[in-house]
């Protein structure tokens, strides 16, 4: 492998992405920064425009060929337009898009989920993670007649005032929920914010307040690194959640479809009382849903306790859940993401070691963190921070996507089904490059 790649020059790499810059430039004149969502403000030299993607592969409108890791933030974990979920799509356009009525193949997908996941005795599909995460919230407080929600520093559950909390502040002691620009106060105010991976933490807050709803938390916190709970942490916060009389809520949008079949759950052996799923679900549909016990879930049986949403159980996006949650069910593909991810995984830590450069990787096969920062010390977002240099991991993404290479801005590795030893082999070859180029 090569050692001797340098950054190319900015005249150059200027070149490189020359129509993804002019396209850019055109669309900031309609919209903000020319992109629609927060996440994908960084880029550089420009936020990037794609043309197409098969498989492992994804190819910008300047002809650039990468090895996707980003799979869209990890929807595609089968890869790139997967011939089956394709296939579902296509047989159903002919035959209306939406109903805003039920049909076959959403009573078809909930039977099937029901039957994979853990602690799934009724479910509600809706269209994203976000969306879910607050009928999670709404759930919680209707079942148990209480207000305030406990979460933790570094845990994303989507954009909604809620439960939302500035992502680059660390609150220490428990206070309440640090806002960004343009919220709501009082909608964040019954959202207290603690350190993850600390039991006492959780506890304090119990014993401080008896109006504590639902607790919610990332069973495997995957939004700032991928860090695993320390052994033993969520069996006792379910301990104090029961005790208090307060609903845990696992958000496995990341995890949920991607780590195992049956999520982070199946993978730690760990049982939250209510679970949200997206992204890897419905292979970049919109498709989302709530898990959770009868006695809970069925409160939106009546109008009682309201959850609408006219694009709920499109024809489509079903179509691409279900054709996906069967092929991931009869061909189980994580032994082989967990062995060809860890054979990325061994590979870039040798490529480190070699260099002589501090970075460390974190999670497993399905889903991992580059980090540039000693090994270890990691368990909660505040201990992330001290120990990863932003800067260099930024430079470090750019150096990989100048050679083919593109994971997601925070240094997220997704592995799909579709991904090869071939992939890992050319992928470092550009790790080599970049590590040599930093």
């Amino acid at each position: 492998m090569s050692t001797n790649l340098q950054t190319p020059p900015t005249d150059v790499r200027s070149q490189r992405y020359a129509r993804s810059q002019e396209l850019i430039e055109r669309a900031s004149r309609t919209a903000p920064a020319g992109v629609h969502s927060s996440f994908r403000l960084k880029g550089s030299p420009t936020p990037l425009v794609y043309e197409r993607a098969e498989g492992s592969r994804l190819w910008d409108v300047d002809g650039n060929c990468y090895v996707d890791y980003a799979m869209a933030f990890g929807p595609h974990v089968l890869g790139h337009g997967h011939p089956a979920v394709t296939e579902a799509v296509a047989s159903v356009l002919g035959t209306g898009q939406l109903w805003a009525g039920q049909h076959l193949r959403e009573i078809e997908l909930v039977e099937e989920m029901v039957e994979i996941l853990p602690n799934a005795e009724r479910i509600r599909l809706g269209q994203s993670g976000t969306e879910m995460d607050q009928l999670a919230l709404r759930l919680a407080r209707a079942a148990t007649g209480r207000r305030r929600v406990i979460r933790f520093a570094g845990h994303y559950h989507g954009w909604l005032d809620p439960l939302f909390v500035d992502p680059a502040t660390d609150p220490y002691p428990a206070q309440g929920a640090p806002l960004t620009p343009g919220q709501s106060a009082a909608a964040a105010a019954d959202v207290v914010v603690i350190p993850w991976n600390d039991v006492d933490a959780v506890a304090a807050v119990f014993d401080a307040h008896d109006d504590v709803a639902a607790v919610f938390m990332e069973p495997i916190l995957s939004n700032v690194g991928m860090i695993m709970p320390r052994p033993g942490y969520i069996e006792a916060v379910r301990e104090l959640c029961e005790k208090n009389g307060a609903l845990l809520v696992l958000d496995e949008v990341i995890t949920g479809f991607r780590v195992r079949l049956g999520g982070a759950q199946e993978l730690l052996d760990v049982r939250g009382h209510l679970t949200v799923y997206a992204k890897a679900m419905a292979s970049g549909f919109p498709v989302a849903a709530l898990a959770g016990p009868a006695d809970v879930m069925d409160l939106l049986a009546t109008p009682a306790v309201m959850h609408g949403g006219t694009y709920n159980t499109g024809i489509s996006a079903v179509a691409a859940a279900l054709a996906t949650v069967r092929v991931l069910r009869d061909t189980n593909p994580y032994p082989q993401m967990m062995e060809v991810g860890g054979a990325l995984i061994d590979g870039i830590r040798a490529l480190a070691q070699r260099h002589g450069v501090e970075l460390s990787v974190d999670g497993i096969g399905p889903v991992f963190q580059t980090r540039f920062g000693p090994a270890g010390g990691v368990h909660d977002r505040q201990t992330y921070m001290e120990r990863s240099d932003p800067a260099l991991a930024d430079r470090f993404l750019w150096a990989l996507q100048d050679r083919g290479v593109r994971i997601t801005h925070r240094g997220t590795w997704f592995l799909s089904a579709s991904h090869t030893h071939a992939d890992v082999e050319e992928t470092l070859e550009a790790v080599d490059g970049a590590l040599g180029a930093l």
